[in-house]
């Protein structure tokens, strides 16, 4: 190995996780106890971030390191051949991954006292310029590491996660605005970033549709946690925090996309719908976009749009609803023009008869069967 040199500077992507209350674990935790959830926690980054960013062929023009010491996981990459869209997209599909084979282990762990019985992950997600160095290996200059206040940044944004509400997943402004055209919703904290500046505004991952998560059928802990997520769509009332419904519709949609059986793709489907359904108050805005979803996919253009426009009144910033009502609307436009009141009667009304009966008394569920054959006919005549 040569000696190592400041080369120039690049832009990259950079990701720090964290085990959240690590000190509670070490305060109620026997030191073996302790001493194993860190290198469960430890070995799941490792081998789950390289297969998300695998070390590159040429080290001449790219660089990737996955590391995990502690309750602390890192990942660098500098890649001109990667969109940056791609990458922050990838890391924060990576990140759901890892936090799901951690909630779900494939084995059980030692419960003690106050001890949180399932290891939970903060992280903070930055692309910013960075200093590079290399070095000569084999005869070829390299890139061996990376140097620069981005990095400071990048954990100190880390640090944030715990002040956020959701997945804890936290976006800087620099990596946000690669992924705003994403299926996400990110929400803006205002946090200190100690030693940077008193007043910072990162961006919590809401929730979003994630259907390119690096399933693996061969691996212990991926089966796990498909198997947990089909239990938790036919089961929706046994989710215990927000992100995992993100979650579960992701590795759904993972599923589907890989499937070549029409009937196992019918099947997932299903289970997303049952999920999207599961409450009237459901206020998730993927949720609400996958009961849009499927609105479309029935030709019910209607009840699409009034789904779309609930979500782009609370999140406007969401574009892929914004584009769908575009062609809702179009849809609408070429069939025969309806009243508004009318159309507002019978689409929720049908709702009512087809998801949510069980909050109707008979009186009620025979009106409503009459609104929604008065409206067809008017409709037809």
């Amino acid at each position: 190995m040569g000696k190592k040199q400041v080369t120039g500077s690049r832009e990259a992507l950079l990701v720090f996780a964290d085990v959240i209350e690590s000190s509670k674990f070490s305060a109620v935790l026997s030191y073996e106890a302790y001493a194993e959830r860190l290198l469960s926690f430890q070995e799941k980054f490792e081998q789950l971030g390289k297969r998300y960013f695998p070390e590159p062929d040429d080290k001449t023009e790219r660089y990737t390191q996955v590391s995990a010491r502690g309750d602390e996981g890192t990942v660098f990459v500098i890649d001109a051949d990667l969109e940056p869209t791609q990458l922050v997209f990838r890391a924060i599909e990576f990140l759901y991954h890892l936090k799901g084979q951690l909630k779900f282990p494939t084995k059980k762990i030692e419960d003690s006292g106050e001890a949180p019985s399932r290891i939970g992950v903060g992280a903070g997600v930055h692309f910013g310029k960075v200093a590079y160095t290399t070095e000569l290996r084999g005869g070829h200059s390299v890139i061996s590491g990376i140097e620069g206040f981005s990095i400071n940044f990048a954990k100190r944004l880390e640090s944030s996660s715990r002040d956020g509400n959701h997945s804890h997943v936290m976006l800087s402004k620099e990596a946000l605005r690669f992924v705003e055209d994403e299926l996400a919703i990110f929400i803006p904290v205002t946090t200190e970033m100690k030693g940077i500046h008193k007043s910072v505004e990162v961006y919590e991952v809401r929730s979003g549709l994630f259907d390119s998560l690096m399933l693996d059928s061969t691996c212990p802990s991926d089966v796990k946690l498909t198997d947990q997520a089909t239990e938790l769509a036919s089961n929706p009332s046994t989710i215990d925090e927000p992100w995992v419904k993100s979650l579960v519709l992701s590795v759904l949609e993972a599923l589907l996309k890989r499937s070549l059986i029409q009937t196992r793709r019918s099947e997932y489907r299903e289970k997303q719908v049952k999920l999207a359904w599961h409450s009237p108050t459901e206020d998730d805005p993927i949720l609400l976009y996958l009961r849009a979803r499927h609105f479309s996919e029935t030709n019910k253009y209607t009840q699409q749009l009034r789904y779309l426009q609930k979500i782009v009144q609370t999140y406007p910033e969401l574009v892929h609803a914004r584009k769908k009502m575009v062609e809702a609307c179009w849809q609408i436009a070429k069939n025969k023009p309806e009243r508004a009141e009318l159309v507002f009667a019978r689409d929720v009304a049908t709702e009512f008869l087809e998801r949510f009966d069980y909050l109707l008394t008979p009186k009620e569920k025979d009106r409503y069967n009459e609104f929604v054959k008065e409206a067809e006919y008017a409709k037809r005549s």
